[in-house]
Formats: C-alpha cells, structure tokens, sequence
C-alpha cells in the first residue's frame, strides 16, 4: 500500500498532492475512536457522534493539522507515528481550542477572564498519596510567586473557609464533568476565574523533584504552575516553551514572555483595585492631581493638518522619553507626544507636537528628553542646564537653571527624572549616575551622586523612569524593567518589549530579541 500511495503523490497535480495525500492516508490509517474522542476533548474536532464514520477524511485530517501546529510539529495533517504519540502523553486536561468552530487561534496566548482584582486568597484542601499537604502548600506558594510578579499580584493562605481558588486531589469521576483517566495522560485541569479550582489526579506518582530519573513520577510543581495559569485566566498557549504548553515538560523554571503578555493582558488594567501594600512607607504620601492635560480632537479650521507620514510608529520607535504626569501616560518622541490614560489606550487627538501643550516653550527645543510631575502638581522640562516649570494648567512659570536642584557646575544636562512613592524623593539622573534630592526642604541628601549601578540589574543610562500604579519601571531603547524597592533590584522576568505591553501594537515575531539584557 505505501508504494502505490507515494506513485499516487507523484502523479497528482503539486497544488493537490498534499491534500490528497493526506486524505488517502487518512483513509487506510483512520483515527480510533479514542483519537477522534480526544480531538473532540480539545477543540481540534467538531463537537459530534462518536462513530468515526461520521467524519470525512478531509475533516479529520485538517484537525490532525490543527493539532500537529499547536503542538509545534510539522503540519502534515497525517497521522505520522510522533503524531500519534500525542494521545499518549501526559498533559492537562483543559481544552486547547475554546471556539466552538475549532478554529486556529490569532494569537499565541488566549485569556478568559480575570478575577477582576489583584488580591486573591487560596486553599489547599488535602494532599495527595506521594505528597503530604504540607509539601503541597509550599509548592503552591511557590508557583504562585512564579505568576505574582507580573499582574501586581497578592496571594492570601486560608484554612478555614472557602478560597478563590481551591486544591483538591481527587481521582476518577469526581462530580465536575471531567473524570481523570488514571495513571498517566490527563493529569489536572483547572477552572478559571470565578471558579478557581485546580484538581490534580490522585492516580499519579506526584513528586517534587524535577532532576528525578524516573518517567513514572510527575513533577507537581510543573503542573501545579501550568494549572494557576488557568485559575488566573489563561487558556493554553501554543508556543513550546511557554508554561501554559499543554503537554507535561520539565523543569518550570520561569514564565515565558508569551505567559507573561497574558497576565499583563489580564490584570495591569489601570481600573482594577490594587493589592494591598506589604511594606508600608512611613512617609507622607505624594500629593494627586486631577488630570489638566490639554484636550484635542481633530485639527480646528484653519489649522495645519498633520502629516502621517512624519508622525513617528509608537510600536516601531525608540523614545526620548516617558513619563506620568497627572495619572496620564506621556510619550515623546522627537517633536510629537502621546497621552494615554491607561495602558494601550490613547486619549483621542493625540499624537500633537508638544509645543502646543506646553506654550512657552522655546521653539529651539526640538525635543524633550527629561520631564517630571513635581509633588505640587507642577511638571518641569529639563534641556541643558536650563529648565522651565509649567503649572498644573501648563502655563508657563517660570525659568531656571539646574543650579536650583543642587546640581554642580560640571553638570552639563539630567537625562531623567522622577519622584519615588517609596519615599517621595526625587531622583535626578545623569547617565551613569544620579542624585537623590528632597522637594519638602529643598535641599540634596548626602552622599550623592551615586552610581547608576546601585539599581540592580537595570542597564543604563536609561531613557525613562515612571512610577505607574504603584510600580517602578525604566525605560531604555525598546524595552523596560520593573523595579522591585525591596530587594532593591530588577524582578528575574524582566525585560519586556515597551511597544507590546504599553501601547496597542500588535505582537512580532522579533518579540523575544527585547526579552533579554543583551544589547540589538
């Protein structure tokens, strides 16, 4: 048979062959009632009878198409033996494909729903037979530490009522629909948001060490961090090295960057209430402002219209700067500026050039590079060692000289600044140093400047600094860091990509280039 079916493949029409192929081959090697049932399981094959006979060739080989890509082998749509391998393999029971269509996705990661906050409390309910509930909590707790960072998150251990999200073991029909099948193949599946539960199949060897050589026991913190993806709102994703992969591979060591768009998708929402602080600071706290920032629409009559083509690509640019000023985003970039009021979403009329803002301005300043929101509401643009403060409204101030802030004479130009909410001091930076300066006392603390070094794990010089719903992040080239105040250094899963996270660009197959410290 497999001698005439490659004479067949030789003899069609090279826009047909494949098709044909893969149809013929689909006909004298069919899939078994238990392969139609999984494709069925994970969204690959339409809902239907059991019956195999239901299904055309052509149908079911597309769907052996679909599964081959989402699993990240070549899309022959045959089933090849690493093809068939698939249905043996142990992986989460969570469907791969949510649309009733089985239709490929757009995007790599896929969300469901958030939980709509960021502090969550959770439970563990019992142990397994392999692992004793205490083991099981610190394993827990750990992988929720692996999502924490990147959604602002805070998990709360409770033990005596019921959790946002709850661990079970269980095995068999265990009354949510979804039976485990014993040893092997489906080990756990969870239930996102506003459900929570994670259920883990009480028939597998769980183990807690990943080095360990023996294909027999499962790494339950693997698992354990693929499952809270679904209980935070993450559906599967179809990228190998991201966590929320289908199938079971060890060791989990950090989050992949398509994990982490997910997360920054479902919960850096500029409305979503914040989780509790815990360190608090002793200072007193920075003063809020309703936002004054001037309002646009189209150009009025008689005004110039704007030239597209002269308009920088946030999504394809590097920036001169970034700053909050009023709760809003400001981006700059030669002559023009962005505002947004959140994450991705820019306030109608913008871009404009920023002189028209900041009136008063000189017009010789083609661009701004260092600008902050000082703790009176006043914003100050800094250009060589000259500055100029504009009020709340931005009306023009007043002009000064850098000499104001304590800076030497040897200073030529600050190339950012801000003021921290950890201590609401403000940072001058120059380069590869910085001064810390107090607004209260008008006066420089002691001991500066100091190196630039001193924020760990941050390159610089740096092009930004903000502090954006209660966070850290500098800016540099096409990406940024998030700072943790505490340990005084970048977080491990940083850096990310400015233009995908902050603006509504869409993601690049170069994506992963702006993941990494090492210099394009």
């Amino acid at each position: 048979m497999s001698s005439w079916w490659c004479v067949l493949c030789t003899l069609v029409a090279v826009g047909l062959s494949s098709v044909i192929c893969r149809t013929i081959f689909i006909e004298e090697n069919p899939p078994t009632p238990e392969e139609l049932n999984f494709m069925k399981r994970y969204g690959y094959l339409l809902e239907g009878p059991s019956d195999e006979k239901t299904y055309t060739s052509q149908s079911v080989s597309e769907s052996v198409k679909k599964m081959q890509q989402f699993a990240g082998l070549p899309q022959t749509g045959v089933l090849d033996p690493e093809t068939r391998k698939l249905f043996k393999k142990r992986r989460c029971g969570v469907k791969d494909i949510e649309s009733k269509t089985a239709k490929s996705r757009r995007r790599r990661y896929v969300i469901q729903q958030s939980w709509g906050r960021r502090s969550i409390s959770y439970r563990v309910l019992n142990g397994s037979s392999t692992l004793k509930k205490s083991r099981v909590e610190e394993l827990i707790a750990a992988g929720l530490a692996v999502w924490a960072p990147h959604g602002g998150l805070r998990f709360d251990a409770v033990d005596d009522h019921k959790a946002d999200i709850e661990v079970t073991f269980t095995s068999r029909d265990h009354g949510d629909g979804f039976p485990f099948d014993g040893p092997g193949r489906v080990v756990a599946h969870a239930f996102p948001p506003p459900h929570g539960s994670m259920h883990f199949d009480d028939d597998e060897l769980w183990g807690d060490n990943p080095d360990e050589d023996n294909e027999d026991v499962t790494d339950f913190f693997a698992v354990a961090v693929h499952e809270i993806g679904h209980a935070l709102g993450l559906s599967h994703s179809n990228v190998k090295s991201s966590v929320m992969y289908p199938y079971y591979q060890v060791p989990v060591e950090k989050l992949h960057i398509d994990d982490i768009l997910g997360m920054q998708e479902l919960y850096l929402k500029d409305d979503m209430p914040q989780a509790p602080e815990t360190v608090e600071s002793t200072e007193s706290t920075v003063v809020k402002h309703s936002s004054l920032v001037p309002r646009f629409t189209k150009p009025d009559r008689g005004e110039e219209e704007l030239d597209e083509d002269e308009i920088p690509d946030l999504c394809f640019t590097n920036y001169d700067t970034i700053q909050v000023i009023q709760n809003k985003i400001f981006v700059f970039e030669e002559e023009w500026m962005w505002v947004l009021s959140k994450r991705k979403q820019i306030d109608e009329g913008y871009p404009r050039r920023f002189h028209e803002a900041f009136r008063g301005l000189p017009p010789y300043i083609k661009v701004i590079k260092t600008i902050y929101e000082k703790r009176n509401g006043h914003i100050v643009i800094f250009h060589g060692r000259s500055f100029w403060e504009f009020s709340s409204r931005f009306r023009l101030i007043k002009r000064g000289r850098i000499s104001e802030y304590r800076i030497p004479p040897k200073v030529s130009e600050l190339t950012t600044a801000f003021v921290s909410n950890y201590n609401n001091k403000t940072y001058l930076i120059e380069y590869e140093r910085f001064w810390r300066f107090d607004e209260a006392t008008w006066t420089m603390d002691s001991g500066y400047p100091k190196e630039m070094s001193a924020w760990r794990q941050v390159p610089y010089p740096v092009d930004a600094a903000i502090i954006w719903q209660g966070d850290t992040f500098f800016f540099r080239g096409p990406r940024f860091w998030r700072f943790d105040n505490n340990l005084i250094q970048a977080h491990e899963y940083y850096p990310l990509p400015t233009a995908q996270i902050w603006f509504p660009c869409e993601e690049t197959d170069d994506m992963m280039r702006y993941a990494t410290n090492e210099e394009i």
